[in-house]
């Protein structure tokens, strides 16, 4: 686990930078271009966690990375929609704000010496939220809304049984 420069970590890498770009291509109304931008961006995510297993190259910085990476390109993508009024706030509001709690809340886990893993439902919720906003990029806004709200619910649920994992955590110490 101590190699840093690994294909998986330039994929997520590569996930960051392209980030600006998304943004930019929203708020201008270049809703093609931040399709193809942000497709491109979902699937280094698959990509990079896929290529690190199977070469088995996991590294730590690419542990730290990946989830951070996820959550800015959700976020970001996410707020810029609310901005140009693509998309419902109160989703938005609501699917940030757990992030923003469950990363909290593993920084608090690892300052104690615990981990919190990732659970499957926290990717159905990464998955669930990146098919909404590639439905809001390609102008199906109905739908996108609607999973979209799904998502939220999904985000919801899961940041409480990560509160709940990590509670239980702590009760066992």
């Amino acid at each position: 686990m101590g190699r840093v420069k690994t294909l998986p970590n330039l994929l997520t890498v590569l996930r960051v930078a392209l980030l600006p770009f998304i943004v930019v291509s929203i708020i201008q109304g270049h809703n093609l271009l931040a399709l193809v931008l942000f497709t491109l961006s979902a699937l280094t995510d698959f990509l990079d966690g896929f290529l690190a297993r199977r070469s088995k190259s996991v590294t730590y910085l690419g542990m730290l990375l990946d989830p951070v990476a996820d959550k800015l390109l959700t976020s970001s993508t996410l707020i810029s929609l609310a901005y140009v009024k693509l998309c419902d706030p109160y989703s938005v509001i609501a699917i940030v704000g757990r992030e923003e709690a469950v990363t909290g809340m593993r920084a608090m886990a690892a300052s104690r010496g615990l981990v919190i893993p990732a659970s499957a439902g926290g990717k159905v919720k990464t998955v669930l939220i990146m098919a909404s906003i590639l439905l809001l990029l390609a102008g199906f806004r109905e739908i996108g809304e609607l999973l979209l709200i799904v998502s939220a619910a999904v985000a919801i649920l899961t940041g409480v049984l990560y509160f709940v994992n990590f509670f239980k955590a702590l009760g066992d110490r």
